[in-house]
């Protein structure tokens, strides 16, 4: 092993982190790509992990500050790849590192801009409880942790009308004619962690959702449950921020359906019950609680002994999928479900409705790697039962949800997994 060879990752989500680390400790120089200006991916938006109820911010931050830490990796966060040729052992990418319009070195992260910044943007993830300014520091994770331009919301790239966060920034940190930089790599292997998203529930019309502001997704319910969200932990209804007398989980909003995925997502049960246990943890039997279910799947370590604990606490399970959703004048909202194991008609009435949504991959750079998918949309690896990690094409590997859903402790022993085989292909002899 006498000459370097080179990584790059693609994703700095858990598995891109968790990949990266696990290369650049054998000794590769790994170049991790994270089109956003933050790490952790979605799980560094979670409040606590099921089963072990850890924060997100202790199982992300160990594992960040090693990656940042080592002297192996070359982090491009707020980058994008623009272009992929060349083979296994001599990939060349060009990578987009988009203007940030602040400068890094001269950046102390001290605040000023932002206070001055007279635009409030609503935060994607928030559900619009919470906003930033059109220069922000991105949370949370952010890497580097320096201040950036939202250039589609600042009013100078709008119409040159404020220039405050220039005036205000002590450092002269502020350079609107910024550009973006096009880097040229070269690496041996790619890990493709590009991640998941989550369906759009508003594909499912049934539930209103994006109409009621009473219903959101698990997601936006965990950042209710985060200390460091919108309501400081507190698990209220979004229309007036009133404590709930009643919360409904509807399972498998998306996925396990012919019109949109067949396939199961692997998290919804889970997050369900861990959703429910929070919401018994801050009201105890205070509030009703009901989760409707197609199949309950308690998958993974300790999770049968979580599902048995989430019973004994009063949560309502049943087994159907709901029908519409209405709204009633004081914006809680009413649903019928059909329980299919009492062959009852139930009427439910909840303050909120959470719905548990599928996982689909991130497939964006398809076209760019060549690389094919499966009858799920997922890339598609190069054998399903000996070869998860590995692609079609040579040289590049699958790390985490991009091959197929998976939770947490799953997607880091998948990463692991990618990490080691392109490890072994860098060095491998021609």
């Amino acid at each position: 092993m006498s000459d370097r060879r080179s990584a790059l990752v693609i994703g700095g989500g858990i598995a891109g982190l968790q990949a990266s680390i696990d290369l650049a400790r054998v000794g590769l120089d790994v170049y991790l790509i994270e089109r956003k200006p933050r790490m952790g991916g979605h799980t560094s938006l979670l409040c606590k992990i099921f089963p072990t109820l850890e924060t997100a911010e202790e199982l992300v931050e160990p594992i960040l500050q090693s990656v940042t830490e080592h002297p192996n990796i070359k982090i491009f966060s707020h980058s994008e790849i623009e272009g992929v040729e060349g083979s296994v052992r001599n990939f060349k990418v060009r990578v987009l590192k988009k203007a940030r319009y602040v400068d890094e070195e001269k950046c102390t992260a001290c605040g000023e801009c932002e206070k001055v910044c007279p635009v409030n943007v609503a935060k994607d993830y928030e559900m619009g409880l919470a906003t930033r300014k059109a220069i922000y520091l991105p949370s949370p994770f952010p890497v580097p942790p320096k201040y950036l331009i939202d250039r589609e919301n600042c009013l100078y790239f709008k119409d040159r009308s404020c220039h405050a966060c220039r005036d205000a920034c002590p450092e002269n940190a502020i350079v609107y004619e910024q550009k973006a930089v096009d880097e040229k790599l070269k690496a041996d292997v790619i890990v493709v962690a590009t991640g998941f998203r989550h369906y759009d529930a508003r594909k499912a019309g049934q539930y209103k959702y994006g109409i009621y502001r009473n219903v959101i997704t698990g997601m936006e319910y965990e950042r209710l449950c985060n200390p460091n969200g919108p309501t400081d932990g507190k698990i209220v209804r979004v229309s007036d921020g009133a404590k709930p007398k009643s919360v409904a989980f509807i399972l498998c909003v998306g996925s396990r359906e012919e019109e949109n995925h067949g396939y199961c997502c692997r998290v919804g049960c889970s997050n369900a019950l861990k959703h429910a246990y929070l919401l018994r943890g801050q009201y105890g039997e205070e509030v009703d609680v009901y989760i409707c279910y197609t199949d309950m799947r308690a998958v993974g370590r300790r999770a049968e002994e979580f599902y048995r604990r989430t019973r004994e606490s009063q949560v309502n399970f049943i087994h159907s999928e709901p029908s519409e959703v209405r709204e009633l004048p004081d914006k809680s909202l009413t649903l019928d479900v059909y329980d299919q194991a009492t062959s009852k008609l139930l009427s439910i009435t909840a303050d909120l409705v959470v719905l548990e949504t599928a996982l689909e991959p991130e497939t964006g750079l398809q076209e760019k790697f060549r690389l094919p998918l499966d009858v799920n949309g997922f890339f598609k690896e190069a054998h399903p039962k000996l070869a998860t990690t590995e692609t079609p094409v040579k040289g590049i590997f699958l790390a985490g949800t991009v091959e197929q859903p998976m939770d947490i402790s799953e997607t880091v022993a998948h990463a692991s997994a990618a990490a080691m085989k392109a490890f072994i292909l860098a060095y491998q002899k021609r």
